[in-house]
């Protein structure tokens, strides 16, 4: 997509980090993509559905699925409504961690080189990780331009970062939550540019003199991947400094990308370390290292020919360059549209540029547009849709393994965890990938399409949280997630029974029963009650609707 990106270039507006967010304009008629569409479109209920996992985490509650079947032209505002919840924050945390692929399980430094404990490993990754990300969140979700999230001199930390880092919160963090925060080693203005959680993922070797950042950088906020350029040279001594620098200013293949690579990885040299495993150089910024890019690379700072006076000038920079907004509009259809945007989506994106710049670059405008296209609302194929069609629309999007803990938590309290570490989130002692998401190096694409490793670990997750439920709700009388008014001693063909069948039926699909489905399921209970009790039949009959495709699907 990057002949794309340049394509959409255009300048938008900037906004600074303490900047007051004026009320967004009205919300203009859904985007519409120029080309015949060949998709059929979700109905309100499938669609408040969709929305609720993807913004909120969780499934609609009753309540509102009552809503917008009484009403379908109620689900907008309702979706709309989302935006606004404090779950959003944490979705677009996840979101965010797809493109920029900082969750990762490996850092160069360990827990115990950090003076921690065991128990805070899985916290002192998923900090690191989170910091960049949240600080993109946080400008998202108080409507601030989305420049701020690489121009503001804040950051954003939580107590364990604070305690090892050189931050110093600069708001209540809500109890002992993340909050918008200070480093106080000198480094300039940058937002998610000058975090330590993006350059401990994206590190440097002491031979790459930051030209891997620099790609990174380019690549992520701009959508413009060095690596991609084609080129082609004779070998040449790549681990000499000499060797190299003398390649790089004479070989063709060699000069088109570093021109422009080598000024702008000259920029990060607070970030080099001479040593990538001592907590002394990877914790805190050098400003005494700013200018020795121009030693070790032989170049100037600069940003893509623009020269610059210092690393103060990247944040300002980057978000000036109009393949900027450009790569935040393809990054959010990506991450919402579950699929990557192609040649034919051009008019689309173009008309999601516009409205972003439109509704002054206010993250929340932009995911607005795109839950209004009908790309994000296709449901179905339309009849005689082409194969291209079908193999690009995705009709239905499995759950990330981030959205499966939150719902499953949403729905009966139940939290998989081992020594303290998340399941579904994290590959050390989890199954984070297998469940079909990403670690973020080996892994860096979440997976769209069913594997058997992700229902096996469905599986599992559906029957822990079912046990979970039936032993905290029906057996011991705890306030009410999952289930409705049934009863232990109730059976199927009483009212208090059927109803409930019928309940857990809408509040897991979204949709009326089947009949049939609904005689199955209790001659399911009523075969698992007899081999081992009405407890153990809730449990298992729970288990089974939860694996059930049309639950771990949206």
């Amino acid at each position: 997509m990057i002949a794309l990106a340049l394509a959409l270039a255009c300048a938008g507006p900037e906004g600074g980090p303490a900047a007051v967010a004026p009320p967004p304009p009205a919300a203009p008629a859904p985007v519409r993509q120029a080309r015949p569409f060949e998709g059929l479109p979700l109905e309100a209920p499938a669609l408040l559905r969709r929305a609720s996992l993807d913004l909120r985490g969780v499934l609609p509650t009753l309540d509102e699925l009552a809503a917008v079947e009484a009403d379908p032209a109620s689900v907008d505002p309702l979706i709309a409504s989302f935006l606004d919840d404090p779950r959003y924050e944490e979705r677009l945390v996840d979101l965010f961690a797809e493109r920029f692929l900082t969750r990762g399980e490996e850092f160069n430094l360990r827990w115990w080189e950090m003076g921690l404990e065991a128990e805070q490993d899985y916290a002192f990754r998923r900090a690191v990780g989170e910091e960049p990300l949240r600080v993109m969140a946080r400008v998202a979700i108080e409507d601030r331009p989305y420049t701020d999230a690489v121009t503001t001199e804040l950051t954003m930390s939580n107590p364990l970062l604070r305690g090892l880092w050189p931050i110093e919160a600069v708001e209540a963090d809500g109890g002992g939550g993340w909050a918008w925060s200070r480093y106080t080693d000198g480094r300039p203005a940058g937002g998610a540019l000058m975090t330590n959680g993006l350059w401990w993922r994206y590190y440097t070797t002491p031979n790459n003199f930051n030209r891997s950042r620099a790609s990174a950088l380019s690549r992520l906020f701009l959508c413009e991947d060095f690596l991609t350029r084609p080129i082609a040279f004779e070998a040449v001594a790549l681990l000499d400094r000499e060797s190299l620098n003398e390649a790089i200013r004479t070989i063709p293949a060699c000069v088109g990308c570093h021109s422009t690579l080598d000024p702008l990885a000259a920029a990060l040299f607070g970030f080099w370390w001479f040593d990538i495993y001592a907590p002394a150089e990877l914790n805190v910024y050098h400003p005494e290292r700013e200018h020795l890019g121009a030693y070790y690379l032989e170049a100037d700072m600069a940003w893509f020919g623009a020269p610059m006076a210092g690393p103060a000038d990247l944040g300002p920079m980057v978000a000036a360059d109009p393949r900027f907004t450009a790569c935040a509009v393809e990054g959010m259809a990506t991450a919402l549209w579950r699929r990557d945007p192609d040649l034919d989506d051009f008019a689309t994106l173009q008309a999601l540029r516009a409205r972003f710049e439109g509704g002054g670059l206010r993250h929340k405008e932009l995911v607005r547009a795109i839950l209004g296209g009908d790309d994000y609302r296709v449901g179905a194929l339309a009849p005689g849709a082409s194969e291209a069609a079908a193999a690009r629309l995705t009709t239905a999007r499995l759950l990330s393994p981030e959205q499966l803990a939150w719902a499953i938590e949403d729905l009966t309290g139940f939290r998989w965890q081992t020594e303290g570490y998340d399941q579904l989130t994290n590959d050390v002692l989890g199954y984070r990938v297998l469940a079909g998401g990403m670690d973020g190096q080996t892994v860096t694409r979440a997976e769209r399409d069913p594997t058997l490793t992700q229902a096996l670990v469905v599986k599992r997750l559906a029957q822990g949280a079912a046990a979970f439920a039936v032993a905290e709700e029906l057996e011991g009388g705890a306030p009410r997630r999952l289930f409705g008014e049934v009863q232990l001693d109730d059976r199927p063909g009483d009212a208090a029974f059927d109803a409930e069948l019928r309940r857990l039926h809408r509040r897991l699909y979204a949709r009326d029963h089947d009949p049939d489905e609904l005689d199955e399921a209790a001659a399911h209970w009523e075969a698992a009650a007899a081999a081992a009790g009405p407890a153990a039949a809730w449990a298992s009959l729970v288990s089974v609707w939860l694996r059930d495709p049309a639950f771990w699907t949206r």
